[in-house]
């Protein structure tokens, strides 16, 4: 079972996120234990008790993946560079180590107290009563170094609902070159989720959940993705494969019920093996699944050079779903 690790920090965009981990994701953990503020506590609480929640990052592990992080931010201190493909450029450097610019509030937890205590010592945060405060780019950047060490660490998927953050944690690990390299894209998955998804309450998703067909039905679908994305790797179209997770994805979506919706989560691929003829293989894929095959997109091609190692990440879009709510 993999989990799916948020980031950054416990703020998910809100209530609505919560409710599509409910029904499409099999376990899922926070980077940080503590939240920012707290306007999502007590739907976290009412999920304390659920089968989603996994174990987060403990002080043991912040502790050893401060040094790094620490080392990284020194560099920060003097930039040898005029832009940075992550860090931007020296003037927003410069910004974030004034303290008008810290705006987000990085609450106290076990374990990050060096990365804190270097932070304020070096201008990147203000002390302040409960934690610290920091420009909120640069928090949300620790969070996601932070959070891919564990993911490294634990062979766990970095999943979040800023699709910008993931774009910079894939250069964070590489750089987009035309020649030579690994060809990456994005899996897009069409989720069905229902309509009036804002409108249902908490416990009858949490219900939903505890049922027997729910649950192993949710586990296939994961054990299936997880096939899916690890044939996508190999660089080798293997039909078998991708029918296996299309009737597993059917099978779950039949469970949303009758009027339904479709958000994308997106997921990153990378091969060694030229990716073009593998796709092309698998959209030509003719089988009792074949109607399927419209919930998955596989976004254009890119070359990349990893100078990390790969994590695999990718993000969701509720947009659509959220503008539903609003009319």
């Amino acid at each position: 079972m993999k989990t799916f690790l948020y980031y950054p920090g416990m703020e998910v965009r809100d209530e609505l996120w919560l409710k599509f981990a409910l029904l499409w994701l099999e376990r899922l953990a926070f980077v940080f234990t503590v939240s920012e503020s707290g306007e999502l506590h007590d739907a976290l609480e009412r999920l304390r008790g659920s089968d989603l929640l996994g174990q987060s990052p403990g002080a043991d592990f912040f502790m050893r993946a401060a040094p790094s992080a620490i080392t990284q931010l020194e560099a920060l201190l003097a930039p040898d560079f005029e832009r940075h493909k992550v860090f931007g450029n020296r003037e927003l450097i410069a910004r974030w180590r004034e303290g008008r610019n810290h705006d987000c509030f990085c609450p106290a937890q076990a374990g990050l107290e060096p990365l804190h205590r270097f932070c304020v010592q070096a201008g990147f945060a203000s002390a302040t009563s409960g934690g610290i405060l920091m420009a909120r780019r640069l928090a949300n950047l620790l969070s996601m170094r932070l959070a891919r060490d564990w993911a490294l660490a634990n062979e766990g998927v970095l999943i979040t609902d800023h699709d910008y953050l993931d774009r910079l944690l894939h250069l964070l690990e590489s750089r987009y070159h035309h020649r030579g390299g690994q060809d990456c894209f994005l899996l897009e998955i069409a989720l069905p989720v229902p309509r009036t998804l804002a409108a249902l309450p908490m416990s009858e998703l949490l219900a939903l959940r505890q049922r027997q067909g729910f649950r192993s039905t949710l586990a296939a679908f994961h054990t299936r993705l997880e096939a899916l994305l690890l044939m996508l790797d190999s660089g080798y179209a293997e039909l078998a494969v991708l029918e296996h997770f299309l009737a597993a994805h059917a099978t779950l979506g039949q469970l949303m019920g009758p009027e339904c919706v479709s958000v994308p989560l997106c997921l990153s691929v990378s091969t060694q093996l030229p990716a073009a003829p593998m796709l092309h293989a698998l959209r030509g894929y003719q089988g009792p699944w074949q109607a399927q095959l419209a919930a998955l997109a596989f976004l254009p091609i890119k070359r990349s050079h990893f100078h990390h190692p790969r994590s695999r990440h990718g993000f969701t879009r509720l947009g659509s779903l959220r503008q539903l709510t609003a009319s």
